[in-house]
C-alpha cells in the first residue's frame, strides 16, 4: 500500500481566484506528523466527472488516506456527496443522527433570530444525505457532516475522508474526528533545517549537489526568504540517523556558518 495521502481541494471558487486554499496548506501541515504525509495535492471543480476521475486514480494507485474537502453544504454547486455516490455506485441515504442535528441547529438558528423559520430547507436536508455504507463524523461547529468511506479491494485499511470546505469546521473534524482515528501514528517523515543569511542561493547549488549523491535517502530543498540573501536548507528523511549524518554534512560543506 501507499503509505501517502492526497489532498483533493473542490470549488470552482478556488481554481478561479476567488478563494485562496488555506484549507490544503494546513491539512498537508497536520498530516506530516502523521504516517500518512501528503504527497499530491489537486484542485477539481464542482463537477461530478471531475471529483469522481481523481478519487479513481488515487483508488487505483492505492493510496491510503484520500482527504476530500469542500462542496458538502446546501446549495446546488455542493455535488461532492452526489458525485461520491456515483464513485462508489450506490445510493445516497437519508443519516437520522445528521438529520437530527440539522433540525436542532435550524431551529436555535430561528431562535435566534438568524432565519424565519424553524423547519429545515430542503438544501439544509440535502445535508442528511450520505453515500450508502459511509460513517458519519461528528461535525462540532456547521450542519455538513464528514465522512469517513472505507475504499473497496485491496490492499485493506484505505480510507476516504471527506470534509467540509469551510475552514473552521474542516479543522475541528480532523482534529477532533479524523487524526485520532484514522490517522494516528508517529511521524513517517522527519524534518530538520538551517537558516542562512547574506549568501545567496545559488552558492547552495554545488553542496546540495554533493549531498544529493552522498545522501540518497534525504531529500534536501532550498526555499529564499523574504530578505536577499537569506535562505532556508531543509532536509528530509524517513530514517532519523540518515537525517543526521546528512545534516552534519550540510554544517560542514555549507559556504557560510548557520545563522
Amino acid at each position: 500500500m501507499n503509505q501517502t495521502s492526497w489532498i483533493v481541494a473542490v470549488g470552482d471558487e478556488v481554481l478561479s481566484g476567488h478563494t485562496l486554499d488555506t484549507n490544503s496548506n494546513w491539512l498537508a501541515a497536520q498530516l506530516r506528523e502523521t504516517p500518512y504525509p501528503a504527497a499530491r495535492i489537486v484542485v477539481v471543480p464542482d463537477s461530478h466527472d471531475e471529483i469522481g476521475a481523481v478519487l479513481g486514480e488515487g483508488q487505483r494507485q492505492g493510496i491510503a488516506r484520500i482527504f476530500c474537502c469542500g462542496g458538502l453544504g446546501p446549495t446546488p454547486d455542493d455535488r461532492t456527496v452526489a458525485a461520491l455516490g456515483s464513485f462508489l455506485s450506490v445510493p445516497l441515504i437519508e443519516d437520522p443522527g445528521t438529520l437530527a442535528r440539522v433540525r436542532g441547529r435550524v431551529r436555535r438558528m430561528y431562535d435566534e433570530g438568524r432565519i424565519p423559520s424553524p423547519e429545515p430547507n430542503s438544501g439544509n436536508l440535502k445535508m442528511a444525505l450520505i453515500p450508502a455504507g459511509a460513517l458519519v463524523l461528528r461535525n462540532p461547529v456547521g450542519m455538513a457532516p464528514p465522512l469517513a468511506i472505507p475504499l473497496p479491494g485491496n490492499p485493506p485499511d484505505r480510507w476516504l475522508l471527506v470534509l467540509p470546505g469551510v475552514p473552521r469546521e474542516l479543522r475541528a473534524a480532523i482534529e477532533e474526528e479524523v487524526v485520532p482515528v484514522f490517522c494516528k501514528g508517529a511521524s513517517a517523515t522527519l524534518y530538520e533545517e538551517e537558516h542562512y543569511s547574506g549568501v545567496p542561493e545559488s552558492q547552495f547549488y554545488p553542496v546540495l549537489m554533493r549531498l544529493a549523491e552522498e545522501h540518497p535517502e534525504v531529500r534536501f530543498g532550498s526555499y529564499p526568504q523574504g530578505q536577499p540573501g537569506e535562505v532556508i536548507i531543509r532536509a528530509c528523511s524517513g530514517d532519523r540517523d540518515s537525517l543526521g549524518r546528512a545534516m552534519r554534512a550540510l554544517r560542514e560543506q555549507s559556504p557560510i556558518i548557520p545563522s
